[in-house]
């Protein structure tokens, strides 16, 4: 079991009760290396909202592939070649699809007043509908709170009367099997291109 003491097992331990399915310890090592693999794809996307997608995708698919995951390396280096990877395949599919990519350049320049013509906005919101049924009620509302309304852990936790430190962990678990949800039913590029919008059309 991972417990109070949980910032202090290494990374091997972690990943050993995250192959058994432990989502503690699956969550120590998401706060132990989200921050600096965020800053990390800021540099090579120069996007916030976008590298946060990432992000989440990148950790979706650590907890997907959990049962079979080998790691000849240090952890780390094994995040930083992930998220490397996936950057260059998001962008070699944009390039495939140079619609897409258009469309993409264009709804960032003039600050996505035009987001309908990427993605059909009512089938997005209806996938992301299917996406929050799999969750808790209590993960459902912090992830609505948070990710959907824009509040801050602080103010999620006063609104459900709850710590902001549970507030955390309810909106990594949301965050995990939301993306899981997309990663399974759309492309990759799509599906982060699909969030990407919704968030951007009820901000």
């Amino acid at each position: 079991m991972v417990g109070e003491d949980s910032a202090y097992i290494n990374d091997e331990t972690l990943l050993q009760q995250v192959s058994a399915g432990n989502e503690q310890a699956f969550t120590t090592l998401y706060w132990r290396y989200s921050g600096a693999l965020y800053k990390n794809f800021l540099k090579m996307v120069k996007d916030e909202l976008l590298a946060e997608e990432l992000l989440q995708d990148l950790f979706a698919k650590i907890w997907q592939k959990r049962e079979s995951l080998q790691i000849n390396s240090d952890f780390k280096g094994y995040l930083y070649r992930m998220g490397y990877n996936m950057v260059m395949d998001f962008y070699r599919k944009l390039q495939r699809d140079q619609t897409l990519l258009n469309h993409f350049k264009q709804v960032a320049t003039e600050n996505y007043h035009h987001i309908e013509e990427i993605f059909n906005l009512k089938d997005s919101q209806a996938l992301l509908s299917n996406a929050l049924t799999a969750l808790s009620p209590q993960q459902r509302k912090v992830f609505e709170l948070c990710r959907l309304e824009g509040k801050t852990y602080k103010e999620a936790a006063e609104i459900l009367g709850i710590s902001v430190h549970t507030v955390k962990e309810y909106f990594v678990k949301a965050n995990l099997s939301v993306r899981t949800y997309l990663l399974q039913h759309v492309d990759i590029s799509i599906g982060l291109m699909m969030i990407y919008i919704i968030h951007h059309s009820l901000s």
